[in-house]
């Protein structure tokens, strides 16, 4: 009888450890590791973009130029490189190429704008 009894703990025993085991790995590849959970979230870099916009403000403490779009939007823009330099030489109501890469203006040209030159002449 007592063996009964001890055969029957050490079988219990034996399936609740592999029951144990068999939870554990087929929980462990579900699981990622830090660096790929942080890059599957992370979003894609924006390529840099060169795109025509008047000026609206500037901030050479602050860095940040803010831009009317195509679409009418103001976008404030970080400048970087090279474009912090030239944040002296544009003012409100300038046209610009800004090349902008996700929040930041990573290039910025003063152009000339025919268009409104051509739309001022005609009133």
């Amino acid at each position: 009888m007592k063996k009964i009894v001890l055969a029957l703990a050490v079988a219990v025993a034996t399936a609740a450890a592999a029951n144990a085991q068999t939870a554990a790995a087929s929980k462990a590849p579900a699981a990622k590791p830090a660096a790929q959970t942080h890059a599957a979230k992370a979003p894609k870099a924006e390529k840099a973009a060169p795109m025509k916009a008047e000026v609206v403000s500037t901030d050479a403490t602050a860095k940040t130029i803010t831009v009317k779009d195509a679409s009418g939007s103001n976008v404030t823009l970080t400048a970087t490189g090279p474009a912090v330099a030239e944040l002296g030489k544009v003012k409100a109501g300038d046209w610009v190429m800004v090349t902008k890469s996700e929040n930041n203006a990573t290039k910025i040209t003063k152009v000339k704008d025919t268009a409104t030159k051509a739309h001022k002449e005609k009133k």
